[in-house]
């Protein structure tokens, strides 16, 4: 009877847990401010074009790689990109990067790259091809090879 009850209690709170992720995915999906024939959308940022027009503003993310428009300067926090802690100041011209995020400024920019084309998209796919072992894991084969063979030498 426990057993079942110990069941139960572990179903239901995996429900839970997967209600709760469901509802954070939802509420995370990046959204941007597109102009697009003179009028103002707010869309989802996987729609977006090249060409597109976006408003960039503080604390937003930078929802596709993009090239900055006339207006003032924005500072951009590209450490998720570069590594740098400190904010970078982009000017009109400037291509800001897919995974960054604007601290400070507004700025209009337009689209010059989505999804798999941006830097990051790029990055990440040269990533996902390497399939070869690392360093790290072929030591931590062979250490696992030694244990396996003294496991079955003692017994």
């Amino acid at each position: 009877v426990l057993q079942l009850l110990n069941v139960l209690v572990g179903f239901i709170e995996e429900l839970k847990a997967g209600d709760s992720i469901a509802a954070l995915r939802d509420s995370l999906k990046p959204e941007a401010i597109v102009k697009r024939e003179n009028k103002i959308y707010t869309i989802n940022a996987t729609l977006l074009v090249p060409g597109d027009v976006i408003a960039l503003g503080a604390g937003g993310a930078i929802p596709a790689d993009c090239k900055l428009r006339e207006g003032k300067p924005i500072q951009v926090d590209q450490a998720a990109l570069t590594g740098e802690s400190l904010p970078v100041a982009m000017f009109e011209g400037s291509e800001a990067k897919m995974g960054s995020t604007v601290t400070r400024g507004e700025i209009e920019a337009t689209v010059t790259a989505t999804g798999s084309q941006t830097f990051f998209g790029k990055t990440a796919d040269l990533v996902q091809g390497v399939d070869e072992l690392g360093h790290f894991e072929k030591v931590l084969r062979e250490i696992m090879y030694i244990l396996v063979a003294l496991g079955v030498f003692i017994c």
